[in-house]
């Protein structure tokens, strides 16, 4: 399951493996380390813990089961049921890999650095086999580092990857002469595709020793849900009349205390008023949010929630919020007829430049904002700027944009209809302004890389996308 503080073994799997019976015959085992199997990313020890029940499994084997199976899975229960909350990897953060291998099989450990120490994204193990066995410890070690970068290749590639292992000798694993040709093999992958550097960890310091979990990992605990939330559900819930007739049409799925659509990740919200309020009031007044129309706000709360009649109350509170009123014109037009632009074929390929001038002086000078847009995606950058301008420093700039091969149209004096969706963008910023900074007129250069990641966060009327979205292919994380 996949939650804010990162992801976990849903808690009805794990009392569901607590009641696990003994398996009395292959099937009944292969069923149980098909389960187990399915969670081994949440345990470090899998391969090694579930090598006895492996065993019994091979061809001709008498199936027996003996002491040592039995404490294989108790051992496997108790880790699954124990099993750390595993943080979402960031795309934009260097990586780290602790890799291990034993006599039998070979593990690591990917993690990250995201302001809290290291914390575990995945673990991974394989049950060596065959001519595996047989490798000298050296090349057991690089097996490890070998099979970690090609489970993860896909978080690895184009990052900066710091591999930690308690074999010295691997730190010389690129330079070092008369290699096998299955080293060779192995090193020529690395190469290619990652870029890595392998550091020497002693024994004592690196607690991984034998596929074990580092101890330095700081896995995340759960924390419960805000008191106040807490109770806002619950009673909801206990008053709502349509969550009896939800729960007989089987329309609801339940964790804990919270519901969800059957089928979906949405949190059913229960019909009580200061709940709806609450989240309404997340979704569209706080500064992240941007105090942007009814169609963005319900696109923000329907990713995560749900309730009957959810458009029709955004609908209302958009349109009777106080801020809104005040700070924003109407921009509603006769139709005209379509002229549609050239849509470019790619992100940042055909942008557009403009600027809001005559803003308040800032403490730090600035009194004019740069608004640059991408045509495709619709995202913007909102770029603090002084009015004034040196000749010199306007000719190097069109010098600079003539030897990048850059073209460049002016639009018409006096006629903004010529870049309509900047001017429109430039209208956006300042209504954002004014909702979020009313009372800090002189501090508004410092906060706009807030309001340039509240709009780049919405969903944009033209594309039913977020600019986020198009330029970098996900959504951001969100405060």
């Amino acid at each position: 399951m996949v939650s804010t503080q990162g992801v976990h073994v849903d808690p009805k799997k794990i009392e569901a493996v607590r009641t696990w019976k003994t398996p009395e015959n292959v099937k009944e085992l292969q069923q149980f380390l098909g389960f187990a199997n399915y969670y081994n990313r949440f345990m470090p020890q899998y391969a090694k813990l579930a090598a006895p029940l492996m065993n019994l499994l091979k061809k001709n084997t008498p199936y027996k089961w003996e002491p040592k199976h039995q404490e294989a899975v108790e051992q496997l229960k108790q880790a699954l049921t124990s099993a750390p909350v595993l943080i979402l990897p960031d795309p934009e953060r260097d990586y780290v890999i602790e890799a291990d291998a034993s006599d039998q099989a070979v593990g690591a450990v990917l993690m990250q650095d995201q302001g809290n120490g290291l914390q575990p994204i995945a673990y991974l193990s394989k049950k060596l086999h065959g001519a595996e066995l047989n490798y000298p410890i050296h090349d057991k070690e690089a097996l490890a580092i070998v099979i970690a970068f090609k489970a993860w290749r896909c978080y690895l590639e184009g990052r900066r990857t710091t591999v930690y292992t308690d074999h010295c000798s691997l730190k010389y694993l690129k330079t070092q002469p008369n290699l096998s040709r299955r080293q060779v093999r192995w090193i020529d992958f690395l190469k290619t595709h990652f870029h890595y550097d392998i550091v020497y960890k002693p024994v004592h310091k690196n607690k991984a020793d034998a596929l074990s979990r580092p101890t330095h990992v700081a896995a995340i605990q759960i924390e419960g849900m805000n008191p106040l939330l807490k109770g806002l559900f619950t009673h909801g819930y206990a008053i709502d009349p349509e969550i009896p007739l939800a729960k007989k049409r089987h329309l609801l799925q339940w964790d804990s205390y919270i519901a969800y659509r059957k089928g979906s990740t949405k949190t059913w919200v229960p019909n009580y008023p200061p709940l709806c309020q609450l989240l309404l009031e997340e979704y569209h007044d706080v500064l992240y949010a941007g105090h942007f129309g009814s169609n963005k706000t319900l696109t923000g709360i329907a990713k995560h929630y749900y309730w009957p009649h959810l458009a029709e109350d955004v609908q209302k509170f958009v349109t009777s919020c106080d801020t809104c009123l005040r700070m924003k014109s109407s921009k509603q037009k006769k139709a005209g007829l379509l002229q549609p632009f050239p849509v470019p074929e790619q992100p940042w390929q055909v942008v557009s430049l403009d600027f809001i001038t005559g803003l308040p002086p800032t403490t730090s000078g600035h009194d004019a904002i740069l608004v640059v847009i991408d045509k495709f995606s619709k995202m913007g950058h909102f770029i603090p700027k002084h009015t004034t301008a040196r000749t010199e420093e306007t000719a190097q700039l069109f010098e600079l944009m003539s030897l990048l091969g850059t073209k460049l149209a002016m639009s018409s004096a006096y006629h903004p209809q010529t870049d309509g969706q900047t001017e429109r963008l430039n209208q956006i910023v300042e209504q954002l302004l004014r909702a979020a900074y009313k009372d800090e007129i002189s501090k508004w250069d410092l906060h706009l890389p807030v309001l340039e990641f509240a709009y780049n966060n919405a969903t944009h009327a033209a594309t039913g996308q977020t600019p986020f979205f198009l330029c970098y292919g996900r959504h951001p994380l969100t405060p």
